[in-house]
């Protein structure tokens, strides 16, 4: 964890101010707890590995679930825009957005409006900073049920093993726990896929709800493709 007396320690952005002589100079400015909800465009917001991982690996998994299907885009750390007076548009870790009109689309935010179409699942995994904390589970619980995301998911750090929960928005539009199933997992409604904590306690295991097939990383395909190559070469 970052030193608490470090002002840097939640990030920075980039921005010019102007010196006694008149003169412009680029300069970092510390990021405040105010600023995880509403980032802007290229602002640097520190994390930890594990986090940095973790993210990044379930941007892998769903982006190669869902590859097949040219009107869901994965985003990741991109900027939600609602256009709801008063609301923050925060950059969710992950994001499954169904009915896109171009998903390779070169997108710096992503506009609901003008997409016509919003994140039917969000994912937030939860730094160890306390404003960090207190953004992912307060603070956008309510903007991410304002903004009407159906499901959100939230994956505490592992101290000593991952805490998943989730909420789901009720016929009346306001967020309800996910109940867990007898294993701890999460189903998904919105994507058919199941959530649970991989057994070492430091991960997401994802599975496809109808088979009950675990959901692999481009890495493990690979893997599993060579290995059925090497096996057929071998012959009977």
């Amino acid at each position: 964890m970052i030193a608490d007396d470090d002002p840097f320690r939640l990030g920075w952005r980039y921005s010019f101010v102007r010196l006694p002589d008149g003169r412009k100079e680029l300069r970092e400015a510390p990021l405040a707890a105010a600023d995880l909800l509403d980032p802007q465009v290229g602002d640097h917001v520190t994390q930890n590995s594990w986090h940095v991982g973790v993210v990044h690996g379930l941007f892998d998994i769903l982006s190669w679930r869902y590859e097949p299907h040219p009107d869901v885009f994965v985003s990741c750390d991109l900027k939600m825009i609602w256009r709801i007076r008063g609301l923050p548009n925060p950059s969710p870790d992950i994001g499954v957005i169904p009915g896109v009109r171009d998903k390779a689309h070169f997108r710096r935010s992503f506009d609901v409006r003008k997409e016509g179409t919003r994140p039917a699942l969000v994912m937030e995994v939860v730094s160890d900073e306390p404003e960090h904390q207190s953004a992912d589970h307060d603070e956008k619980v309510r903007i991410y049920e304002r903004a009407g995301i159906p499901e959100y998911l939230i994956l505490d750090p592992p101290y000593p093993s991952c805490r998943l929960t989730g909420h789901r928005l009720d016929a009346t539009g306001r967020y309800q726990p996910i109940p867990p199933d007898s294993e701890g997992g999460l189903l998904s409604a919105t994507t058919g896929i199941r959530f649970k904590v991989a057994p070492e306690g430091r991960s997401l295991h994802l599975f496809d709800a109808a088979t009950g097939e675990r959901l692999l990383s481009s890495s493990e395909v690979r893997a599993e493709l060579a290995r059925l190559r090497k096996d057929y070469a071998a012959g009977p």
